[in-house]
This record gives C-alpha cells, structure tokens and sequence, in this order.
C-alpha cells in the first residue's frame, strides 16, 4: 500500500532534487535520447554519447553481484551484431551509422551494468505517463544466449550488498520472453530465480537477425496500483500509430513508491542494447508519424468583398499549406509557409473575396517535419459583406 507518509516524504524529495517529470514543448520529441556511441571495446562508465540530452552526468559501473558470488561490471561498448539493429520501417528512427551499442565482451557470462541520471525523473508518487523505448539484439531469440534489459533505478548501490536501492528491470530474459522484473538494484536481473511478470517466447523469431524494437508504457498513480507494459516489433512489424490498440506482450501492476532518477542497461553473454528514448508521450518514443493539430482558418475584423483581408491558422508543426475558398484554390495562397517556433506556429494569406454571402475557407497543410502527419483543417463559414468604401 502506497502510504500517505511515502508519498509525502519522496515528492518533497523529488521536487527539491529534480523537476516534474511533464509532457514535453513537443510531444513527438524524447525528454531524454541516449544512442550509446562510444568507442568500440571500451566500458560505459564515462560521458554519455555527444547527441544524447536528458541526463546529468556520465555513465558509471552499477555495483552489483551475479549469483552466487560474481561481481558485476561495467557495460562495453559493441559493433558486435550492430549490423542486425533495426527499427521498424514505418517509424522515423534510424541507427546512427557506425554506431556502438550497451553489450558484453564476447562470449563471457557475467552482468555487464552501466547507469546514468536522467534529468527529470519518473515519479510513482503522482499521476502520470511515461514511455521508453529502445532496441535489443540477441544472436538467438532463446536458449542460453543472453539476457539484455533496460532499467529504471531510484539510486546508485554503494555496494554490492546495499539493498536500499530499487530496480525496475524492462527487456528480454534468457529464454526470449518478454521480461518486467522490480528487485533490489544491487543484482543482476535474473538473479531471483523468477520475475516479477514474464510473456511468451518471441515466435516466430525475428526474420531479420533477431532485433527487437521494445515500447513501454508505465501508467503512475498517486494512489492504489502502478502499471507497467511492454511491446517487442521486429522490423518487419508496423508499429501502430497510438498506443491505445496495441496487444501488450506482458503486463504487470502493482503500488510502487519513489523516484527514479536512472537509466541503466544490463545484459550478459552476446547481448545488445541501443537507442535508448523516455518521454511523456508515445509519439516522442515510437517514431511513428502523428497528425498534426491544425486550428480552424479565422479572419480579423469584416471580411468585405474586393477588400484584402487576411486568413491564417495555428498549427503545431512547421510546413506549408494551400488555401481553399468553396474547394477552389485562393490565388496567391497557394504554397504558404509556416511562421513562429514549436509547437506555435502559423500560417497566413492575404486575399480578396471575390463575392458576397456565405463563403467556406478551409487550407490543406504540408509538414517538413517528419514526426507529422499533414491534412486539412476545418472549414471556416465566413460572411462576406458588400463593400462600403468606392474602388
């Protein structure tokens, strides 16, 4: 049971330590991106790639144990397998090229582990959102060839027998299933012998090098039961537009109190793990293109005809869009650019109403950004008035 005394006790924490964790100024955009590029063969434990954004600090070795008695280390950057990541096709996500990923050095069983701040953690003490997604590569999707997860840690162990640090454990487990586990952070993710929810074996395996594209959404709540979910997508799978309609392959719910202000990675024998995204929003983590909110099209003051007047609309995606007046085009507003800054932008033209009476305007609109969806935006029924004033 999430307590009255927990809750107050870790939000004052929180909000004296790190920002509210909240939906971004562009909600197709990640709060934090870590694409793990580092140089080959070397061991997480320093700064983060150059186009990461969302943590402070470097990467560092997560003390911890391997039972019965390994002790953990330090992630390794990898090319290994790098070749066989992929996102789905229809996402905007790209691996960088030649990019490294979180691995082990090879062949070798042991709990490789690295983690690092991110800037505004997620809090299981309100209500709220968050998503993270990434991807995974193992040589076999089951059988005894590795185990690669990403994790959310409240702290950093001061040793490897400090149980007073918590770990939220998302990925793959030895045998390919789809893993949530939530145990101390001081071990390594399989150490209990069982997890805290398991899904079926992925099957069949991926058909392009077993790569796996993981979306997660972890509902908070400031009182009763939290939520976590978990998605794997091979590259040949559509990743759907919403998150509404999506066939979870493993969930689990349950009170979970705190902060978590790390990411980490974790794997073992051959695994992978790259391209690391959390966010508020699923669009700032799935890479799909969403639909751009257009306003509806207004003119300022009366609209007389032969008299210029000017028509725009808001629009929260750069672009450009072409104006319509009865389905016909306006001339001279036919390929309008949008001004202002995300997520405020607007687009306007200056026209003449050729006749009088009832007129409908509306604009189709064109994205340059990628992260968008154009279309059309609602009709404005304006009234257009007999002039007053002579030629």
């Amino acid at each position: 049971m999430k307590t009255i005394i927990a809750r107050t006790f870790a939000l004052v924490v929180f909000l004296n330590i790190f920002p509210s964790f909240s939906t971004p100024v562009n909600a197709t955009q990640a709060t934090f991106y870590e694409s793990l590029t580092g140089t080959n063969n070397t061991n997480i434990n320093s700064s983060g790639s150059s186009d990461s954004v969302g943590f402070t600090g470097n990467w560092s070795m997560v003390n911890s144990y391997k039972n019965p008695t390994m002790d953990g280390v330090s992630g390794v950057y990898s090319n290994t397998y790098n070749s066989f990541l992929k996102f789905p096709t229809n996402t905007r996500f790209t691996v960088p090229a030649n990019n490294t990923a979180a691995s082990t050095t090879a062949n070798v069983w042991n709990v490789y582990y690295s983690a690092r701040q991110i800037s505004s953690a997620v809090d299981f003490n309100s209500n709220g959102s968050f998503y993270l997604s990434f991807l995974l590569y193992s040589p076999s999707p089951g059988g005894n060839w590795g185990s690669n997860v990403v994790g959310l840690l409240d702290g950093l162990p001061s040793s490897k027998s400090d149980t007073t640090k918590n770990a939220i454990f998302l990925g793959r487990s030895y045998s390919g299933k789809p893993t949530i586990q939530l145990i101390t952070a001081n071990q390594a993710v399989w150490n209990p012998g069982s997890y805290s929810a398991l899904g079926n074996a992925n099957n069949p395996a991926a058909p392009d090098g077993n790569s796996w594209f993981v979306i997660s959404k972890i509902s908070t709540s400031a009182s009763g039961n939290d939520s976590i979910q978990l998605k794997f997508y091979a590259s040949t799978d559509a990743v759907p537009t919403t998150d509404s309609g999506i066939t979870w392959d493993v969930s689990y719910s349950a009170p979970i109190t705190g902060s978590y202000n790390y990411l980490s990675v974790q794997t073992e024998y051959n695994a992978n793990v790259d391209e690391i995204r959390g966010g508020a929003t699923y669009a700032a983590v799935s890479g799909v293109a969403v639909s751009a909110t257009l306003g509806t099209p207004t003119v300022s003051g009366i609209v007389s005809k032969g008299i210029n007047s000017t028509i725009s609309f808001t629009v929260n995606s750069s672009g450009s869009a072409r104006f319509f007046l009865n389905g016909k085009r306006i001339p001279g507003c036919t390929n309008r650019p949008t001004v202002g800054s995300s997520p405020n932008f607007t687009v306007t033209c200056n026209w003449k109403p050729p006749v009088r009476g009832s007129q409908l305007v509306n604009a189709t609109f064109t994205p340059t950004d990628t992260a968008y969806l154009g279309g059309t935006t609602p009709s404005a029924n304006l009234q257009v008035l007999t002039r007053t004033n002579r030629r």
